[in-house]
């Protein structure tokens, strides 16, 4: 068994790997898209790809048969991670929980300060254009009002404490809240890069929703968020309708990952047409 650098690849050899999975691994499969540096295969003794990675201080993964080959890979990745750091992992539940266990192991994992890695668990929850989407059950008010954004300099001044305060309750781990400075620059990039949807009600924002990964057959949400002033209103609700509508009608399947403990976001989705297609998580290092 063997890592192959994907660029020595044929493109649609990793694309045709990763697109029966791809439900899973979204951004994984944008960076494949965009052809990012830093990913990886994994090669079987037969030759044959048994799984894909992302590794450039986060690992992203879809190793789908990882336990077939469980002491094959956990030998190839051990002593990958000796020189290749990583702060975070993303993916299948199992899968990271496995990786985890070999990330403490080995050298790269060491946490400056000792702190312990944090996991955040979630629930994969998947809409696809074979289903059913809601509308939502009260239309918009008169002085409400749904916008794209899509100006980088101008726009993400508009929504910054927004996305700030989405980063610190729903991403951050507890202890380890990024600047202003990093905000601003991922905001900058979803707003280049992605569909950004925020709802103003009397002129100012109140709520924002985008996507995070565009890949081949699906499109990741994320970045929901509202100021909670104005929730119970069916803001979150009335701006992923409409980011969902979007998508669907290019044939995509809609992904999105909620924590396992944050019922009302779970209900909501349930409510548009959304259900629940397998567990994911992320862990801090």
């Amino acid at each position: 068994m063997q890592i192959i650098p994907a660029e020595q690849l044929p493109p649609a050899l990793i694309q045709n790997f990763l697109s029966p999975h791809e439900k899973m691994c979204v951004q994984l499969s944008s960076y494949v898209r965009k052809n990012r540096a830093d990913i990886f295969a994994i090669k079987d003794n037969d030759d044959e790809i048994c799984g894909v990675f992302y590794a450039k201080g986060t690992f992203l993964h879809c190793i789908p048969d990882f336990s077939a080959h469980a002491a094959e890979i956990t030998q190839v990745l051990g002593n990958f991670l000796l020189t290749h750091p990583v702060k975070c992992i993303n993916g299948e539940l199992t899968v990271s929980e496995s990786l985890k266990a070999l990330l403490q192991s080995t050298q790269a994992s060491v946490p400056a300060g000792g702190h312990q890695p944090q996991t955040n668990r979630y629930k994969l929850m998947c809409l696809s254009p074979a289903d059913q989407l809601t509308p939502p059950a009260e239309p918009l008010q008169p002085c409400d009002e749904i916008r794209r954004m899509a100006n980088p300099d101008h726009d993400a001044e508009i929504i910054f404490d927004l996305q700030k305060h989405y980063i610190m309750e729903e991403v951050a781990p507890a202890g380890k809240n990024p600047g202003d400075l990093e905000i601003n620059v991922i905001l900058k990039q979803i707003l280049k890069n992605q569909i950004c949807l925020t709802l103003f009600s009397d002129g100012e924002p109140v709520a924002k929703a985008n996507t995070n990964a565009i890949g081949w057959n699906c499109v990741q949400l994320g970045g929901v968020y509202t100021n909670p002033l104005y929730r119970r209103n069916g803001y979150a609700c009335q701006l992923v309708y409409n980011l969902c509508a979007r998508i669907l009608r290019t044939g995509r399947t809609v992904t999105l990952y909620v924590k396992e403990k944050n019922t009302p976001a779970l209900e909501l989705y349930k409510k548009l047409g959304f259900k629940e297609c397998g567990s994911y998580s992320i862990t801090y290092f």
